[in-house]
Formats: C-alpha cells, structure tokens, sequence
C-alpha cells in the first residue's frame, strides 16, 4: 500500500509487473527490479496494524518488517508498504453478485479468476489476423485454467465442480489496462484491449473470464470440472 494507505497495482505502477517471485519452504523469495532480492514469510504473524484501503472496501492488515517495506519503496520508487491480511480481518466480495457473507482478500474484487482455453485461442487467432503477436495468460492472471473446446464456454458456468470442490460463476470479468501490459518488460501496447473490444464489449466493458466462488477444498492439476447449472451472469449481455 502507499503512504496513504491504499492499495497499489500495475495500472499505475507497471514495473511491478518485473518482480520475480518464488516459493521457497519458509515463504517467498523475491528478485527486485535492480536484481536485489529478498525473503518474505508466508503469513506476518506479528507487525504494526494498519487499514488498506481497496477500492471502497478498508480492511485491517498487519505490515511487514521495515527492512521489506524499504525493499519494494527502493525497488518502485514510492514509499510503501506491503501488508497481510490475518485470518481475523474480513474483505466480503459484492453481495449483488456473490451473495452474502463471500469472502474474498487482497484481489480487485472476487476471490478467483476461472478461464477456459479455447477463450484464449480465439483471442490469440483473432490478433494474429491484425498482424500482432499472441499473448500468454500472464495478461489475464487466472487462478483457474480450464481446457475447452468452445470460446468463452466458461461465461455459461453457474455451478459447477472441479473435483470435488463445489463452485459458482457469479459475474463476468471486465478488463482494464492491466492486460495491455507486457509482463516481461512492463512495456504498455493496445492489445489485447483493441481486439477484445471488437467482440467482447458488453455494458461497455470489455469481457474476459470469469470471477467465481468456492467451497472450501482443495483442487489440482488435472481435475475433471462437471458443469451442474448453465446460466449467464448479471452482467453478461450479448
């Protein structure tokens, strides 16, 4: 967060994209920008309380030791802070889609991002056709693949499983200037903003995934996902 308490992402800050992270037994470790790098702990158990702000939501977190804070304020340039949250702080995603009492954390809105293949695939031939080069899903940042055979198949999935971990599709995901951002060199183009809009506008924003809730549980590569109910969410309009 920035001095100010609120959250910071790469649509101000696209370097951040150039941090290079790894899980290591004991937490994380992270190369820097300038090639410094640093631990971090999976959980902060013990730190000064602070409020973030996200969005309209204000959250308690704990922050880090000063020594982290003052890696990622050299590294971006701005003073700041990174923060966690503790199993005791609560972030409710919107009632309006999820329903009540939806947890979510530090992400824009939802607690997971599900994709299907296929959505991909049409994207990556639709601007290979205009002459530019595909993307990968590091511009989507999914927490979920699923390999399909139909673009945007997974829009229609209302509950379903993957395994044995029950889920439900609650809205669309709109994309903003995030996905233009190349993630290897933080270097910012129109794509695949451009391309998206020609056929995946609707309310005018730009579609692409979407946001889902869970059960508790645990899923794994190779999973079978069965759809149980097909329905589109609020905000899809077609």
């Amino acid at each position: 967060m920035d001095s100010q308490g609120r959250f910071i992402s790469q649509r101000e800050w696209s370097r951040l994209c150039l941090f290079r992270v790894a899980q290591i037994d004991e937490g994380f470790h992270i190369v820097g920008l300038n090639g410094d790098s640093i631990k971090i702990p999976l959980a902060i158990a013990a730190g000064t309380s602070s409020t973030v702000t996200i969005w309209s939501d204000e959250v308690s977190a704990i922050e880090a030791e000063n020594e982290v804070n003052l890696f990622f304020s050299r590294e971006i340039g701005i003073t700041c802070r990174l923060v966690y949250m503790p199993d005791d702080s609560h972030r409710f995603a919107d009632i309006t889609y999820a329903g009540t009492g939806k947890l979510t954390a530090f992400s824009d809105g939802y607690p997971l991002l599900l994709a299907g293949t296929a959505s991909l695939h049409e994207l990556n031939k639709r601007i290979q056709e205009v002459g530019q080069s595909e993307i990968g899903w590091d511009r989507f940042r999914p927490n979920i693949v699923v390999s399909t055979d139909v673009p945007h198949v997974e829009d229609t999935w209302a509950e379903f499983n993957i395994g044995e971990v029950e889920a439900q599709g609650v809205k669309l995901c709109s994309r903003c200037v995030m996905t233009t951002i190349d993630q290897s060199s933080g270097i910012l183009s129109k794509e695949p903003l451009r391309t998206l809009a020609k056929y995946r506008t609707m309310k005018g924003k730009v579609m692409f995934g979407q946001n889902i809730i869970a059960q508790q549980g645990t899923i794994r590569v190779g999973d079978n996902v069965s759809v149980k109910r097909i329905a589109f969410p609020p905000n899809a309009e077609f």
